[in-house]
């Protein structure tokens, strides 16, 4: 069997792969739970941070997906 192709065949060349990211709505996320959580660090201590944070993350995935 011959490796070599005739000339009217044309092969589809597939495109590289894009490496894996992360979505824009991710960074969004971040920023908001960020920004959520410091101010409510500053207010009221670690505990409510940890809390308004978890509660703030859940409702962004909600809200955004």
């Amino acid at each position: 069997m011959s490796t070599v192709r005739r000339a009217d065949q044309q092969t589809a060349a597939t495109p590289p792969e894009e490496p894996r990211r992360l979505p824009l709505r991710w960074a969004i996320i971040a920023m908001v739970t960020a920004a959520a959580v410091t101010v409510t660090y500053v207010a009221g201590g670690s505990v409510a941070a940890i809390s308004v944070g978890t509660a703030v993350l859940a409702a962004a995935h909600r809200i955004l997906d």
